[in-house]
């Protein structure tokens, strides 16, 4: 209805100033300019998101060791107590008895083996470095936030300055048919 094309005109009318108050903001002249801009951007989020992705991965990484590191340490008091009995017939006993124990042990030694470590990191060390690359992360997760944002904003203003662009050419579709 009229009431529907009233709103529209004044809706387009209103993105179009914004859209021209940014593009003036960001001081483009010309909207090959606004390309470049757009594709620089889009490089840098492009970047920065491989970064989070490769931080992810090694701090999903650092999770695991220390969780393996853990759970090794968590067993050594029932690894202790085996080294302890002298008899077959009671080493047999006791590893049935605490035989989650040393799954668990055995499973956090495969890990290690399989990733080439002798010397078990302390927990301190290894909680201490995963906080840090946390902090890293959520630092550049901020400026991913910022370069997303300003990606989304320079495709809105070339998605409207190309329709803008485009009404002042001759609409032929709505002509013909009215024409028809």
């Amino acid at each position: 209805g009229r009431g529907y094309e009233q709103w529209a005109k004044i809706h387009n009318l209103k993105q179009a100033a914004k859209t021209l108050s940014v593009y003036q903001e960001y001081g483009f002249s010309s909207p090959e300019e606004l390309d470049a801009a757009l594709t620089a951007a889009y490089a840098e989020f492009d970047t920065l998101s491989e970064e989070l992705k490769k931080l992810e991965h090694t701090i999903s990484g650092k999770k695991e060791l220390l969780r393996q590191v853990l759970a090794y340490a968590k067993t050594k008091p029932v690894r202790e107590g085996l080294k302890k009995i002298k008899s077959e017939k009671a080493r047999a006993a006791y590893r049935e008895r605490n035989e989650s124990d040393f799954i668990i042990a055995d499973a956090a030694a495969r890990y290690f083996k399989a990733r080439g470590i002798t010397k078990l990191p302390s927990r301190k060390k290894l909680q201490t470095g995963l906080e840090q690359l946390i902090a890293q992360y959520n630092e550049r997760y901020n400026v991913y936030r910022e370069k997303k944002e300003r990606v989304k904003e320079l495709q809105t203003v070339k998605r409207n300055i190309d329709q803008m662009l485009r009404r002042n050419e001759p609409q032929r579709g709505r002509r013909q048919d009215l024409d028809r």
